[in-house]
């Protein structure tokens, strides 16, 4: 039997940690109560096996978009394992979106311009939960090829389809969250000024503020995602030093570049807005960070999605 473990924990352990390179910011504003904490038997993890041939892809669940692989040498996926269960909310049917594009050319090397005839992606999805034992055991809950499917244009197929899954948890963050795309160019450039200056506000955390500043900005999505994952203190321990930042002991170099080259996007039914490179797609949150004792710089997009629950005025991170 796991907790849901929310960040309480994780505030002490990164506090501990900054003692050693920089004041700490009191966290009287988060609080972890007793009532926040649930027990539960039933811990399912969903997941995809996809495997592809002679394309690249995006898959999108609930409309946020969850995995992207590029080919770009030719090569395919052969039964590649991807987590769902930080993208599923509720129990209920969940929307799948398959967006496929051309693959890699190796004969000629360079990217096709159309979908070949053997393009195709497969994919499985997968339940897993623990026995009596301890060990996981797997069933299919729903299987999805596109070999049969009909294309109607000769250099993109979109297709959608969706599984039931059977969670204990329901996070009610977007349901409780305003539309924000519109038709409204007024209101779409009040947004897009918003969402420059979130990541503006964010980009100046990573740059000049503290680990308890950073853990502020993030809660929210780290309890959310406790939750999802059923994690466990060691677990969502490691999930905060995957957070790459300039005051880790072992990072030499660090930078995040200005905000400026974008698009604004929208996901989640409208609820979702992120800004986006024009040139590759990736978040407009990126930079490079080298670690001691490595030669190169290790480029790093930051995801950043952003939601205004009702009733505010403030966007904050999903």
């Amino acid at each position: 039997m796991k907790k849901y473990i929310l960040l309480g924990l994780i505030l002490s352990l990164l506090a501990k940690a900054e003692k050693k390179t920089e004041p700490v910011v009191p966290h009287q504003n988060i609080s972890v109560t007793s009532q926040e904490i649930r027990y539960s038997d039933n811990e399912p993890h969903y997941g995809a096996y996809i495997s592809t041939s002679n394309c690249s892809f995006e898959i999108l669940i609930n409309d946020i978009p969850v995995i992207k692989h590029s080919d770009t040498s030719g090569s395919s996926l052969s039964g590649s394992y991807f987590p769902l269960n930080e993208w599923i909310t509720k129990k209920g049917n969940q929307k799948i979106i398959i967006k496929m594009t051309p693959g890699f050319n190796q004969d000629k090397n360079i990217l096709n311009t159309e979908l070949s005839p053997n393009s195709e992606i497969q994919v499985k999805i997968v339940k897993s939960l623990k026995n009596k034992s301890g060990s996981s055991e797997e069933d299919e809950v729903r299987k999805y090829s596109t070999s049969k499917k009909k294309r109607i244009n000769s250099n993109t197929f979109e297709d959608a389809f969706t599984f039931f899954a059977d969670i204990p948890y329901h996070i009610e963050t977007l349901e409780n969250a305003e539309v924000l795309l519109t038709t409204d160019k007024d209101k779409l450039q009040a947004i897009e000024q918003e969402a420059v200056a979130k990541y503006n506000k964010v980009r100046d955390i990573y740059m000049k503020g503290s680990w308890s500043t950073l853990a502020n900005i993030y809660y929210n999505r780290e309890k959310r995602v406790a939750k999802q994952l059923f994690l466990l203190p060691d677990e969502i321990k490691n999930r905060w030093n995957e957070y790459v930042f300039r005051t880790n002991t072992d990072i030499t170099f660090f930078d995040i570049k200005p905000i400026e080259d974008y698009k604004m996007t929208f996901y989640g039914d409208g609820k979702i807005v992120c800004l986006q490179k024009i040139n590759n797609e990736k978040s407009a949150l990126w930079g490079g960070f080298k670690r001691k004792g490595k030669d190169n710089v290790t480029t790093t997009y930051i995801t950043l999605y952003l939601y205004r629950p009702k009733g505010t005025k403030e966007l904050e991170v999903y």
